[in-house]
């Protein structure tokens, strides 16, 4: 197998190659697609069919095919991902008669049918979707070897600016004739002006061109779209805008709006403050952040209020509360529009951000839920990631959401750091406790391509790149994510003693890793469901248990024990189906069973009308007996 040769754009034979790569391209008609969110082999089928899984908006492929649109390009969007969980919430198939492939399949070839278009675009945000991206790309050169595949997003750029991934990445994505780096927004767009004779190559920037198979042309000039060109309002007649969320779920709060609430998305800035050694944000979108006006945001909001029937929203934002002062007046003026409208920052908020002015008018203007990025409770891990906070902002920050009970304030918290220690994950363990918040989302450490601490762990062995599979790298919320059934099927020992160990100082194995998952969401999560909460509060979290059962996860046992407590302790008894659907879990699953003797944990306590709750609480949590429950 010959080297591959990367040719730098400021060779002169760059322009020789281009000249003769493009000389016979004109575009007229644009296919952008949204591939499936993964491919079939971890395709979760009764997920979908709850409506579990994401089914979020094309965003970044509406405001490009809107700048399409303004240079007079005919622009079609295919959601393939839609396309999939609205037919098997319609359908009446079955997990063993469902053919995953061919959904996208014909779904695809009707479009390709249809619009005939000169070039398809492909985005690729997470590395899951990375082999269903490949086979896409396959399929669409099959029917038509003249089609042109361009391919860009997260994954995209992280695999290709990544040395180490680099040629791995390209040889297994061989039938993509141009790459796109970092936001495509622009790039894009002057590449098809470029094609079509309106510019010249020196317009061109942020991609990487296929000569062929073993020749690639880098075109490192950055394009990053500024805050002036961050107005553009997507192409939302090409989105699907108000059915998305009928299929699958956008956001981490869903659960807390009314049944058939329509849901989108909308960004009010690009990028990060932060530098924290695991994301690969920074790496995206550049260094700083870039606001768009509130106006344009706010215009946004008002034509999915008024023409799509939108009534809640998820900013899609990594640093949304990034300017104090340009918050509280986007707050206030989404206050003022009467949009009606709630929303949630679902991807996670700075702590030191979140100061009781801004969370104040955030509340005002329909705040719901909040996602706090904290990763770690302890200082050593904390700087080690780079992470920007301290646990004095984590505390000062849960002081602030605790003071605002409309807000469901939740954390992400992660595990498995190089060097982690058990007693650093209990020091973690124990500011989450301080914090006394709503819910806390513990995840393994899943390191990213073109991310320091992916670079680290290749330097000192602990990432094989002979066998990387780009498909495994996956963002996971621990047993309850996706792969909640592969998870449950790993833990291996008693995850009640997962800390019992000889050196606490010692650093966990990975495979001991999801006991402590384990270990932290029944103490962090569960257990806390018996501590004191107002009757709004107790609402709140029986919705997110609820989801739980529901959604996420059917057969969860400790999900199911403590909704009938929250029942028995609202109503005064837990609900008949409540306790049908836990008899009947317990009797067929073993690990269910093992668990609740582990605990202590029986389903009497629950069906039976003679425990009262505060005797479950005893039971459970034994330091909580004397809590006053006045609250309710």
């Amino acid at each position: 197998m010959k080297k591959i040769i990367k040719h730098n754009y400021e060779d002169d034979i760059c322009y020789d190659l281009l000249r003769e790569k493009f000389k016979h391209l004109n575009i007229k008609k644009i296919l952008l697609i949204q591939p499936p969110d993964s491919d079939k082999k971890i395709f979760n089928f009764g997920s979908a069919k709850r409506g579990r899984l994401w089914n979020y908006p094309p965003y970044g492929l509406g405001v490009l095919a809107k700048r399409l649109q303004n240079e007079n390009i005919n622009v079609e969007i295919l959601n393939l991902n839609n396309e999939i969980l609205k037919f098997i919430k319609l359908s009446e198939t079955s997990e063993e008669n469902f053919d995953f492939d061919k959904i996208w399949i014909e779904s695809l070839d009707k479009k390709l049918s249809e619009f005939e278009p000169c070039l398809v675009g492909l985005t690729s945000m997470f590395s899951q979707s990375h082999e269903i991206t490949k086979q896409l790309s396959q399929y669409i050169k099959s029917k038509n070897q003249d089609t042109i595949i361009a391919a860009g997003g997260v994954h995209i750029t992280n695999s290709l600016v990544d040395e180490k991934t680099f040629e791995k990445f390209v040889r297994d994505l061989n039938c993509v004739d141009f790459f796109f780096t970092y936001e495509a927004d622009l790039s894009f767009v002057s590449f098809i002006k470029c094609l079509n004779s309106k510019s010249n190559f020196d317009e061109l920037g942020q991609m990487v061109v296929k000569i062929n198979d073993e020749e690639f042309i880098f075109i490192n000039k950055k394009l990053h779209p500024l805050a002036k060109d961050l107005d553009t309002i997507p192409a939302m007649e090409l989105m699907e805008i108000s059915e998305l969320s009928k299929y699958g779920t956008i956001g981490s709060f869903f659960c807390l709006t009314s049944p058939g609430t329509k849901i989108s998305t909308v960004i009010s800035n690009r990028g990060c403050r932060a530098q924290c050694t695991f994301c690969s944000v920074r790496n995206f979108n550049g260094v700083g952040v870039r606001r768009r006006s509130i106006q344009s945001v706010v215009e946004e909001l008002k034509i999915l209020r008024f023409e799509h029937d939108i009534r809640h929203i998820m900013w899609l934002d990594d640093d949304f509360l990034y300017n104090p002062k340009e918050s509280i007046e986007l707050f206030n003026s989404i206050t003022k529009s009467n949009l009606g409208m709630t929303w949630d920052c679902s991807n996670g908020v700075i702590a030191a951000a979140c100061k009781e002015e801004v969370i104040d008018a955030a509340e005002k203007s329909g705040c719901i839920g909040v996602n706090i990025g904290m990763e770690s409770g302890n200082r050593e891990i904390l700087k080690s990631v780079r992470k920007p906070g301290t646990v004095e902002n984590f505390l000062k920050a849960a002081e602030v959401f605790r003071k605002f009970e409309k807000i469901n304030a939740r954390v992400f918290l992660m595990i498995g750091f190089p060097g982690e220690s058990y007693q650093m994950i209990l020091d973690t363990i124990e500011v989450s406790r301080q914090m006394a918040l709503d819910w806390y989302n513990v995840s393994i450490l899943e390191p990213l391509p073109n991310t320091p601490i992916f670079n680290s762990m290749v330097q000192e062995g602990q990432i094989d790149l002979e066998n990387l599979e780009f498909s495994e790298i996956r963002y996971n919320s621990g047993g309850l994510g996706k792969h909640k059934q592969q998870k449950r099927d790993m833990l291996s020992s008693e995850f009640s003693e997962a800390f019992n160990v000889t050196d606490i100082n010692s650093i966990p194995p990975k495979e001991k890793l999801d006991d402590v998952w384990a270990y932290m969401n029944y103490h962090l999560n569960f257990k806390r469901l018996t501590q004191n909460h107002s009757k709004s509060k107790i609402i709140q979290k029986k919705k997110y248990v609820e989801n739980i059962t529901d959604l996420i996860s059917p057969e969860n046992c400790l999900a199911l024990y403590f909704l009938g407590y929250l029942e028995k302790k609202i109503n005064g008894k837990a609900s008949l189906g409540t306790i049908n659907k836990l008899k009947e879990t317990l009797r067929s699953h073993s690990y269910w069973q093992k668990r609740f003797d582990e605990f202590n944990l029986s389903l009497n306590d629950i069906s039976s009308n003679e425990i009262h709750w505060t005797l479950l609480e005893k039971k459970v949590n034994p330091e909580v007996a004397q809590m006053n429950h006045a609250a309710l």
